[in-house]
């Protein structure tokens, strides 16, 4: 399964996507929104997991082109930001595919949460 991953805070970024990648996962990065559109419009990825304030092209931005595009059309999207008290509900998202997780929970957790998107139930299991 690929990802896209999007985020200005390098560090933090390098960290997830080695996270997600130990986690099996195969990674697309990049540091803002117009390189996540630049993937986008290259590869297929399966989840995009974007900051939302970044410069450049933002998250909600990023997130308009993916819901724009006939591909990404329905594809689970994860806002990933410190910022979830000024976002919360206000970005009128879809609950079935769009998700908003604070960059506060552990590594773990989101690699967990990842597994459970793409995967349902079966998340974890050896089947």
């Amino acid at each position: 399964m690929k990802i896209l991953l999007v985020d200005d805070n390098t560090d933090y970024l390098r960290l997830l996507k080695d996270a997600l990648i130990a986690s099996g996962y195969d990674v697309c990065a990049g540091e803002d929104g117009i390189e996540g559109c630049e993937t986008l419009t290259s590869t297929d990825v399966d989840l995009i997991i974007s900051d939302i304030r970044m410069p450049r092209l933002d998250g909600i931005k990023l997130h308009s082109f993916a819901r724009n595009s006939h591909r990404y059309k329905r594809i689970k999207f994860v806002f990933l930001s410190a910022f979830k008290d000024v976002y919360g509900n206000t970005l009128g998202l879809d609950p079935e595919i769009d998700f908003f997780l604070d960059k506060t929970t552990p590594i773990d957790v989101i690699t967990k949460t990842v597994d459970r998107l793409l995967f349902g139930d079966f998340a974890g299991r050896w089947v």
